[in-house]
């Protein structure tokens, strides 16, 4: 703890991340993680073939496929988003920790890249992998670490 005084920490929101989840990328990083072909075969036919209804005034909408996200409130949801994620930061010595579809960015005090540097890496990770961030969610904070991650 002497060599962390204290850490920034920008939580970061993910808007609609479960239902903007691009199937093709997704689909890319899990082969690139190395994923037995089983599970990928599982996790496929698990995205695929979904449909969808809106019941509104008693009155039921022509089903409408699904072809983006995953359900959120599934077991397999939230974990294909933070396993698929080719996420990282751009420093080795910052940390990010994924929470399904939250991500909290760690910059403590000796830290070589500052905040906004790796901010910025994640805004450009969410325009290539088709996600939205949610600025007004997002909120920094500071104080001393709840871990002893220092170095």
């Amino acid at each position: 703890m002497d060599k962390c005084p204290f850490v920034r920490c920008l939580m970061i929101d993910f808007s609609k991340a479960f239902d903007l989840g691009d199937h093709p990328i997704l689909l890319a990083e899990l082969v690139r993680s190395g994923l037995p072909n089983r599970a990928i075969n599982w996790i496929i036919s698990y995205l695929t073939g979904r449909i969808q209804a809106v019941k509104c005034n008693g009155k039921v909408s022509a089903d409408a496929n699904v072809n983006t996200g995953s359900v959120q409130w599934s077991g397999i949801g939230p974990m294909l988003f933070v396993m698929a994620s080719d996420l990282h930061t751009l420093s080795n010595v910052n940390v990010l920790m994924k929470y399904a579809d939250d991500t909290n960015l760690l910059v403590p005090t000796y830290s070589d890249l500052e905040l906004a540097p790796e901010f910025d890496n994640v805004k450009q990770w969410a325009a290539q992998n088709r996600m939205v961030i949610n600025l007004q969610k997002n909120k920094q904070i500071s104080g001393a670490p709840m871990f002893t991650h220092c170095h």
